[in-house]
């Protein structure tokens, strides 16, 4: 049987030096083979594409921590939209401790309402939220924060209709009922691949509940660790595992 690999990006596949070839030798060679590679990600479409640009083509995307599921084509597998004006309440109740950027399907930009002179240039800088007010956004990032848990929790608690996951020292915020775990099972819907899944932090987890064969790192924390099949050292040595399955 094929199977479909579910990657996260950040910290997964992409790291501060950019990406290591091995792993991007190692995903072509898996995809030569009949198999299916995917993003699983809490970044929108505008976050990975300039990166991933002439290294990987991914067979399907679970964005925005699942509240945006495309195919190859960047056609809409599944899409749950975030209120607008609910969107703008949770940036400004947080704007002053964390950098917010909401989330839309924009093929080309990221967007924070802060960006370093130094930053990549597919990242832009906005005003006001309310510039996003005509546009589709299916989630919202709060990052840069000390109190990234406390957040997170706080969300969860006041807000009924959204879901939050923590990400290292960032917040991504859905829709209620979305996650990377949702996601991929829209895909599932549509083949029948055995699945795996690699991801490095705690909005992985939900991924690594629908998984057939789950992977995280040895860095990851212990009970990130507690709740996967394997632990590995890099992407490649998680194809390497599903290649001799």
């Amino acid at each position: 049987m094929n199977k479909i690999l579910f990657s996260d990006f950040d910290g997964t596949l992409f790291f501060k030096e950019g990406f290591h070839q091995e792993d991007i030798e190692a995903i072509k060679t898996f995809q030569s083979k009949g198999n299916k590679f995917a993003l699983c990600t809490g970044r929108p479409l505008g976050g990975v594409n300039a990166l991933m640009k002439g290294k990987i083509i991914p067979d399907y995307y679970v964005l925005c921590t699942g509240g945006l599921v495309l195919d190859k084509d960047y056609q809409v597998i599944y899409a749950q939209e975030i209120p607008f004006e609910l969107v703008k309440e949770v940036c400004q109740k947080y704007e002053n401790e964390t950098i917010i950027g909401p989330h839309c399907l924009d093929e080309k930009y990221l967007y924070f309402k802060y960006v370093p002179n130094d930053a990549p240039s597919y990242i832009k800088q906005f005003d006001s939220i309310d510039e996003f007010k005509d546009r589709k956004i299916y989630s919202f990032s709060l990052i840069e924060s000390t109190r990234a848990k406390e957040i997170t929790d706080e969300i969860n608690k006041d807000y009924p209709s959204l879901h939050a996951f923590q990400n290292v020292n960032a917040i991504d915020v859905v829709k209620r009922g979305c996650s990377k775990g949702n996601g991929i099972l829209e895909i599932t819907k549509l083949i029948s691949d055995e699945t795996a899944g690699i991801g490095d932090s705690y909005n992985d987890l939900e991924m690594f509940k629908v998984v057939n064969q789950s992977f995280t790192f040895k860095t990851s924390p212990k009970d990130i660790q507690q709740q996967t099949r394997y632990t590995v050292s890099s992407v490649k040595v998680a194809i390497d595992i599903l290649n001799k399955e």
